[in-house]
């Protein structure tokens, strides 16, 4: 023992609860990134120990700029002042290896073990996923256990907003198809599938397509003890940690069901059922700075008065440096191809990450690379690019919850905008798809995205944006303010350059992103002027409905119906958007059905007419409105001129029409792609409308075109279909679509069915309706092709504010309706006639 053994204040750590003293006493591992705190981290720090007794405090800080360690530092001082045991969540695993190593170098001591003796004792950090805290049979313990829950004092829930859909994934039960417990739900409400989309009940029965149907609250609400009894002897492993959070509330539950699964979800979680979580005396939600933060408080519970005054720093440029480029705004589109030849190049030299928002999207990579990865072999490759050259690397659906710091991604792409997949946000996103609230939440994602490569100030990606339909997004969030101030000083910083390059070659995009990379100064200059003024701005306030939401969820979830009905129908008259207006009363209807089942269903109908995509009511059989035909020019013209302030505007818009009116044999894009055909219509000048969703009954075809000389063209959209024969069910449902129009819309019309398919071939025991015609996938694209080009000659000098500019065009590309059926449309083939063609 040496002669000066025992001097140290072995104590003084334990003892230090200011984290910036605390910073700088930790015993950090040799070599540890973390000498010295940046001073955007010590100003948080000071903001939150002045306020650290309040329960819920939310921290706002760039991407990059830190937030691991402050949440650390921030749990060790809760520690140490006697506020434990201490949890930090994360939503995956990848993130808690992150946060375990950023622990290891600071000196932290962590756990990932909830029954850790250390934890328990408040000696040592919990460190895991939301998933482990948020279960059916979590260790924490779940409320009306007979077990006494684990004690938490303090948590950090780190990227909380992509937590958030973690969480809700937990109160989301999905039942595979084919297994006996799916079966039997079909068939208990097949009459009530069939009376919200026949067409989408008949794929469910044959296993086709991904049309997903809702189960309508009235319906479910009444067979709760069979659905109880069906579920509840048919549970897998994986089911026993989702059942025990749902099943006593499965009145509560959205219902949706489509031919892979049959999914129960509680429309927003019940964070009361883990008490370890609603009992802890500090809860600090760590986000990156994005401009909606309504969802922490209808999701999580926070307090508004919480959400609108966060600890922010005074500065928001502690951000590092991108570049955000977009082909798809200047390149033709057959050059957008060759754009993954130059990305796959840049790979040669460095570590290139494409972010795609499904295994489909994914595998269209896979001529350019082998390294496509989700969640299972994610770790490995997250590893390999943060110690070496990989190249060019594909992730599946990882818009979130994955760093990639210096030289572990250089080059950023995001192709294809972030999506749900299960029935239930299928259900949602028909009903919702191009609201404010929709919107808002896929420009968050996207921003979430565009931050996976740059964790430092002082680090650098350059971003590339490859889909249409993320140009058009962030165009709009720019200007609507919905992109965080630092983000949205990059971007338009990164479109002012590309504006006065003139960028219009795979050459300027080659050069801009080479030369970005090797931090060309006048770059580096213009960027660090950019972002040197940029602060946080003030905090959104949390729109009343958001409160509203949450209030009545809780309400409900003490079975106080009525009063859950009040709270959301006192708080209709600030939305604005119809839509979603009538979304929030069938919240409130299915809440009061409960008790009144007459006035849900007055409430009902009133949602049904602000969104005409919601639940259909039984009995009423009032046909989609049509509207006055008129002139196909002028009607074209008022459309293109309400829709697009510029031709700019409408450049982009008609390339992301254009990408959602591809066909793809990926599931769940069949509604995108009957969207699409909807807005070509109105886009054409004709009157556009959705039967098959927009009735009350819900009859009638996919689409339903009507020209100016009355016409009905009659749709169906088989845009997943790969095969190279027409079933037989497909021109019966082409049949009964025609007949539903005949009923429906009596009177001088011309009906003309129309199937949209690969082949024009009929199997042999299908037979056409006689005046039948199919638009091919080939003849598709090339109408595709010729509105690019119709759209392209109405921009020049906004040609598309001229009706008579717009009437030549349209005669000019075949697109009027004297010219289109014969130029786009084809008679189908004899039964059976593929083999003898071949």
């Amino acid at each position: 023992m040496g002669i000066f053994s025992g001097l140290s204040n072995n104590d003084a750590t334990p003892k230090t609860i200011d984290p910036k003293r605390l910073f700088r006493l930790l015993p950090k591992s040799s070599g540890s990134r973390f000498q010295f705190p940046y001073d955007i981290q010590t100003e948080v720090w000071d903001q939150w120990f002045k306020r650290r007794t309040e329960p819920n405090l939310i921290i706002k800080m760039n991407t990059g700029s830190g937030k691991t360690v402050v949440g650390l530092l921030i749990l060790q001082s809760s520690l140490n002042e006697g506020v434990g045991p201490a949890a930090y969540l994360v939503p995956d695993n990848q993130l808690r290896g992150q946060v375990e190593e950023a622990a290891f170098e600071l000196g932290i001591t962590t756990t990932d073990d909830p029954n850790d003796a250390d934890f328990r004792l408040s000696k040592s950090v919990l460190v895991t996923t939301v998933n482990k805290v948020y279960n059916g049979r979590s260790v924490f313990g779940v409320g009306g256990s007979s077990f006494p829950p684990i004690e938490i004092g303090s948590i950090v829930i780190d990227d909380a907003h992509a937590c958030i859909p973690k969480i809700e994934q937990q109160f989301s039960l999905s039942i595979a198809e084919k297994t006996e417990a799916y079966e039997r739900l079909v068939d208990l409400f097949s009459d009530s599938l069939k009376g919200q989309s026949l067409p989408g009940y008949t794929g469910i029965r044959l296993g086709d397509g991904s049309k997903s149907v809702p189960v309508p609250y009235w319906d479910w609400q009444n067979n709760l003890e069979k659905v109880h009894n069906i579920v509840h002897k048919n549970l897998s492993d994986s089911d026993q940690f989702i059942w025990p959070l749902i099943s006593e509330h499965l009145h509560l539950c959205d219902v949706a069901v489509d031919p892979q699964a049959f999914e129960i979800k509680l429309p927003y979680p019940n964070l009361g059922g883990i008490p370890s979580y609603t009992n802890a005396s500090r809860r600090i939600y760590m986000s990156a700075t994005l401009a909606d933060d309504s969802l922490l408080t209808t999701r999580m519970g926070v307090d508004a008065e919480c959400v609108t005054q966060p600890i922010i720093p005074s500065s928001a440029s502690d951000l590092g440096d991108r570049i955000i480029l977009s082909p798809t705004e200047s390149l033709p589109v057959a050059e957008l191809e060759k754009v993954k030849d130059l990305i796959q190049g840049w790979g040669n030299s460095v570590n290139v990450v494409v972010i795609v928002p499904s295994r489909f999207r994914g595998e269209q990579w896979r001529p350019y690379t082998n390294e496509i990865h989700d969640k299972k072999t994610i770790e490995d490759v997250i590893n390999r690019l943060k110690t070496g050259h990989v190249g060019l690397v594909v992730l599946i659906g990882r818009y979130d919850g994955v760093d990639l710091p210096d030289d572990a991604c250089r080059v950023l792409v995001l192709d294809g905008i972030p999506a749900g997949y299960s029935p239930q946000e299928r259900v949602k996103g028909s009903a919702l798809g191009g609201t404010q609230e929709m919107n808002s939440h896929q420009v968050q994602r996207i921003e979430q995205g565009m931050g996976r490569g740059i964790r430092s100030t002082d680090d650098y990606c350059a971003v590339l944006l490859l889909d249409p339909r993320l140009v058009e997004k962030l165009y709009s969030a720019s200007s609507q303010m919905q992109l965080s101030p630092a983000t949205r000083a990059q971007y338009e910083l990164s479109r002012k350059f590309a504006e006065s390059s003139n960028a219009s070659s795979l050459q300027f995009f080659d050069d801009a992103i080479r030369e970005f990379l090797e931090r060309d100064t006048e770059w580096v200059n213009a960027s660090k002027e950019a972002l040197k003024h940029t602060v946080y701005g003030s905090p959104n306030q949390v729109p009343p409905i958001a409160i509203a939401e949450h209030k009545a969820f809780k309400l409900a979830l003490t079975r106080q119906f009525e009063e859950a009905k009040t709270a959301l129908m006192e708080n209709l008259t600030d939305i604005e958007d119809a839509r979603y207006r009538g979304w929030i009363k069938q919240r409130a209807a299915s809440y009061l059905h409960q008790v009144n089942s007459l006035d849900a269903r007055k409430i009902q109908e009133s949602a049904r007419g602000d969104n005409n995509y919601l639940l259909r009511i039984p009995n009423d059989s009032r046909p989609p409105r049509l509207k006055p035909a008129k002139n196909q020019a002028i009607a074209a013209a008022e459309f293109l001129r309400d829709r697009y302030a510029t031709a700019h505007l409408l450049q982009l818009g008609v390339e992301s029409l254009l990408r959602d009116l591809t066909p793809s044999s990926e599931r769940g894009t069949s509604n995108s792609f009957e969207a699409a055909i909807k807005e070509l219509g109105l886009f054409l000048g004709f009157t556009s409308l959705r039967p098959e969703k927009e009735d009350p009954k819900g009859g009638g075809p996919d689409n339903l075109w009507v020209t100016t000389d009355n016409n009905f063209w009659i749709i169906e959209a088989k845009s997943e279909a790969i095969a190279k024969e027409v079933r037989r069910e497909y021109l019966k449902q082409l049949t009964n679509s025609t007949d539903w129009c005949i009923k429906h819309y009596p009177g001088n019309y011309k009906c003309l069915p129309i199937l949209i398919h690969p082949s024009r071939h009929p199997k042999s025991d299908a037979i056409a309706r006689e005046s039948a015609r199919v638009m091919t996938f080939d003849k598709l694209g090339k109408l595709r092709d010729a509105v690019r080009r119709f759209s392209r000659a109405i921009q020049i000098e906004s040609g598309y504010r001229d009706f008579k500019t717009v009437e030549s065009n349209l005669i000019e590309y075949n697109l009027d309706s004297n010219s289109f059926i014969n130029q786009w449309t084809q008679t189908f083939k004899e039964p059976g006639s593929y083999k003898e063609s071949r």
